[in-house]
């Protein structure tokens, strides 16, 4: 990563949305508006990089940063109405929350211990037998916000190798999430989950614009955090600041999931001392065993 962004120093640079967002639009830039605009984004996401501290959020300490991405949030949706080149579907600000997640994300495993693999775009989805006679695999790949995953694999399809990380969560970022989409996400967890049964499939949103009087635990979808605690009619009259006791909750369940899938389970006869051969072990040895 560049100096100049130390909080990004442990991080990835490929699954940046953010800042590769804001420099895919610095090396295009075509007006003198745009190149202004450009300026105060920098200068504001710096300010915000400098409020976050990603060692505290591995420590269980969120409000700070919370509070720092809340603030930047506003700033960007403002200069995003500027220039047409920001706006939504430029995926100016919606590449915000991702990007904060995945270092977050990583901050909390490696602090654990877990060195955890990341996949974004073109991850793997689904793996299936074709149908043709010729025989072979069919691939199906999905841009995803969030995957991750403790190993890779690899399939070969036509004399091409995929290697791909087999998802542990799987997880989709939105700003708002209404029956529509939701139903179209229950369907990609649903395809998921054929070819990895145990992945765990999440949905964070900042609001919602579903009823609260349906089930939704029979779906495919595992949880839905929702970031500011709020249905979009009451966040349009008065938007209430993101929630950090939600975001803990998302990296302690994320941590926990991670650490648990990171145990080795060992021997199936090791497995009969607990009369549980699938689950077992690792749901005793996770917290008392490196």
């Amino acid at each position: 990563m560049p100096d100049h962004l130390p909080a990004l120093a442990d991080c990835n640079q490929s699954f940046l949305c953010h800042f590769n967002n804001i420099e895919q639009k610095r090396r295009t830039a075509s007006t003198a508006q745009q190149r202004t605009i450009l300026k105060r984004i920098n200068s504001r996401y710096r300010e915000y990089l400098g409020a976050v501290r990603f060692a505290e959020i591995a420590r269980g300490e969120v409000l700070r940063s919370v509070n720092a991405l809340e603030k930047y949030l506003v700033e960007a949706k403002a200069l995003e109405k500027l220039d047409r080149r920001f706006n939504w579907r430029s995926d100016f600000c919606g590449s915000i929350i991702p990007e904060f997640l995945y270092c977050a994300f990583n901050a909390v495993l490696r602090a654990r211990g877990i060195e955890a693999l990341f996949a974004t775009r073109d991850s793997v989805v689904e793996i299936s037998l074709a149908g043709s006679q010729d025989g072979g695999w069919d691939v199906r790949h999905k841009n995803q916000d969030l995957s991750i995953g403790l190993r890779e694999a690899s399939i070969t399809q036509a004399g091409n190798t995929t290697t791909f990380v087999v998802p542990v969560i799987a997880m989709e970022v939105k700003t708002n999430i209404d029956i529509n989409k939701l139903n179209g996400l229950d369907f990609s967890a649903e395809r998921l989950k054929r070819t990895f049964p145990s992945a765990r499939y999440v949905l964070v949103t900042e609001t919602i614009d579903f009823s609260l009087k349906d089930n939704y635990a029979s779906g495919a979808i595992d949880e839905i955090y929702v970031l500011r605690k709020q249905v979009r009619s009451q966040a349009r009259r008065n938007r209430a600041p993101l929630q950090p006791e939600v975001f803990k909750s998302l990296f302690e369940d994320v941590a926990t999931l991670l650490t648990t899938e990171s145990v080795v389970r060992g021997h199936v006869y090791s497995r009969l001392t607990s009369g549980k051969l699938i689950h077992g072990q690792s749901q005793h040895k996770a917290t008392n065993e490196p």
